[in-house]
Order: structure tokens, then sequence, then C-alpha cells
């Protein structure tokens, strides 16, 4: 079994409107240093299969067909080692 960390975020030429809010938000408390910040989701899912290559096969499926909006977001993930927090 595979526990896996699944990021999506918007892709770099796609406008982020929240991510827009938030850094106005930021320098409205007084933290000017502070830029650009981009607002996506991480998921967490653990897969019941041995190979890395089943496992990149199922990540891969899932994130184009139901979790990431490929036209407009982008995804990576990574498999978390044994003792890593979930």
């Amino acid at each position: 079994m595979k526990k896996i960390e699944l990021h999506i975020t918007l892709q770099p030429q796609v406008l982020d409107t929240q991510g827009q809010a938030l850094t106005r938000a930021v320098h409205d408390l007084g933290y000017e240093q502070v830029n650009d910040i981009r607002v996506g989701k991480v998921l967490y899912l653990t897969v019941d299969e041995a190979s890395d290559e089943a496992v990149d096969n199922i990540v891969t499926t899932l994130s184009e067909k139901l979790f990431a909006n490929t036209v407009i977001e982008e995804y990576s993930y990574k498999v978390v080692e044994e003792g890593e927090k979930f």
C-alpha cells in the first residue's frame, strides 16, 4: 500500500484571483515582503498497489479525469515515505 500526496494548482498563466486577494490581505496586515501567493489544493490517498508503475497509472488517470481540470490546473504527486506524516 502506497500513501500519496497529490498537489493541484492553477497553471502559471492562469489568473489566481484567490491568491491575489490573499496577497492584498497580507499586505494590509503590513507584510509587504510577502508576494505572489498562489492557492491550490492537496489530496491525500492510499493506493493498494505494489508497483510504482501501477500507482503512477492510477494517480495520473484519477488526476486527469476527476481531481484536476487539466485545462487550467496542473498536478504533481509524491509517495509519502514511511515515517512521514500523512
